[in-house]
């Protein structure tokens, strides 16, 4: 787990209307495997682009004015999912207790005695996110960053594989009734074989308790089936990866075997790792053209909503949903929302400086990196040629497309210049042939 903007809290600007609309009707959950394995369908058929943010902490940190307040946000902007404890260790104030002091066990780390009132809370929370049309990837036993003290595995060893069933089945019982949520198991750790039981009781347990989404799973660092496995209870496989490229991981979860929807469940954070915004615009745009199902963007300090966190930041939660990273998810919403995003396939070995995806007779899109300069920069493409039609898409502002000038031969492709800067101190940008 784990910049600020301009705007005043709740205030959304008016280009983003514009930019969020999405044609026909809000998704329709529950969320279902399409059938060609590769990507996630609503209720409907329709197919679900995951478009993630991380609120780690939502139940536990935030009273309900605050949460409308947060969920109407990232709704608004075209976010389709959020990521979020169910019970929190470490990062809420008064952890493991929410925001009303009320803890989800009558004594504490006792998996055998869950308290009522702290889940019919939570159960509030995942339901308003599914009337606003967003998805809860909701863990039910966060585990911790190498089983430390950040999650809950040590108490979860110490209790016991029946234990963990037996909160797994309450869990199951108290929110089978929500079709909005993907079970999400595991959390920052990379589990050894002989320990997989402290995530996979809680699947059992929550088939058991009638609880019938999807699963997936939240590695450390690794990928969901390199945690557990080709696990049959394993709906949707996850990357997670803090590389300056994260192609390799993704490519590694699109071409195993057997195929299943993927996400880039983490990568780095804004407002952490001195992160750069072209490189959180680089990540998402990779999950997308490599593909991914959707992926999750992080904000500190939005993933913790201004409690306890590991790295400072400035300004609050209520600023930071205005941040260059949020702007830059939703014109990707928009972008992909706006094209037959789930008809892409990947085309690897495309060089360093830039990622591409095309559909079967139709359109290509191409992610050129930039080089973290405002110059521009020639940049050779694996294509023969690109259409009279194509333009350049800028990731970073909001302005029309631009025509992409002279593009010339380049032993058997295509060389392009790009614009230079877009605004934003650096030249990445999209080609949509």
């Amino acid at each position: 787990m784990r910049a600020r903007g301009a705007a005043s809290f709740g205030m959304v600007v008016a280009f983003l209307a514009a930019l969020t609309a999405q044609s026909g009707n809000p998704p329709r959950f529950p969320l279902r495997v399409r059938a060609d394995h590769r990507h996630l369908d609503d209720a409907s058929g329709k197919p679900f682009l995951v478009v993630g943010d991380a609120a780690w902490s939502l139940i536990a940190q935030l009273d309900a004015s605050a949460t409308s307040a947060y969920l109407e946000d990232r709704a608004r902007r075209g976010f389709t999912a959020v990521m979020v404890n169910l019970i929190e260790h470490k990062f809420a104030t008064h952890a493991p207790a929410n925001r009303a002091g009320v803890s989800p066990f009558s004594a504490p780390g006792n998996f055998r005695k869950p308290n009522p009132a702290y889940f019919e809370a939570a159960h509030r929370v995942v339901a308003e996110a599914g009337t606003r049309g967003l998805s809860v990837w909701l863990c039910p036993a966060y585990l911790g960053w190498q089983g430390g003290d950040e999650g809950f595995f040590k108490e979860i060893r110490k209790a016991g594989p029946q234990a963990l069933y037996a909160y797994g089945k309450f869990v199951g019982e108290h929110f089978s009734d929500l079709p909005n949520i993907v079970w999400m198991v595991g959390g920052d750790y990379a589990l050894a074989p002989q320990d997989r039981w402290a995530a996979e009781q809680l699947v059992w347990g929550l088939r058991d308790g009638g609880a019938e989404q999807l699963v997936t799973a939240h590695g450390g660092q690794t990928s969901a089936v390199e945690t557990f496995g080709n696990t049959r209870w394993l709906s949707i496989d996850t990357v997670y990866s803090y590389l300056p490229d994260v192609r390799p991981d993704l490519l590694r979860s699109r071409y195993a075997r057997p195929p299943r929807p993927f996400v880039l469940i983490e990568a780095i954070y804004e407002g952490e790792h001195d992160a750069t915004p072209d490189q959180i615009r680089r990540q998402a745009w990779q999950a997308m053209l490599s593909g991914a199902a959707g992926q999750f963007f992080g904000n500190n300090p939005i993933w913790h909503f201004d409690g306890p966190t590991l790295f400072p930041f400035t300004g609050d939660w209520k600023l930071a949903l205005d941040s260059t990273g949020s702007r830059d998810m939703a014109r990707l919403a928009a972008f992909f929302s706006a094209r037959d995003w789930w008809t892409l396939a990947p085309r690897p070995n495309v060089g360093a400086a830039s990622t591409m995806a095309s559909a079967p007779g139709g359109a290509t899109i191409i992610y050129v990196m930039g080089n973290g300069t405002t110059d521009a920069q020639d940049v050779a493409l694996p294509v023969p040629a690109l259409q009279p039609s194509a333009k350049w898409f800028n990731p970073a502002r909001d302005e029309p497309l631009r025509d992409i000038e002279s593009p010339g031969a380049a032993g058997g492709g295509t060389r392009v210049r790009t614009p230079g800067d877009n605004g934003t101190g650096t030249n990445d940008w999209v080609i949509v042939d």
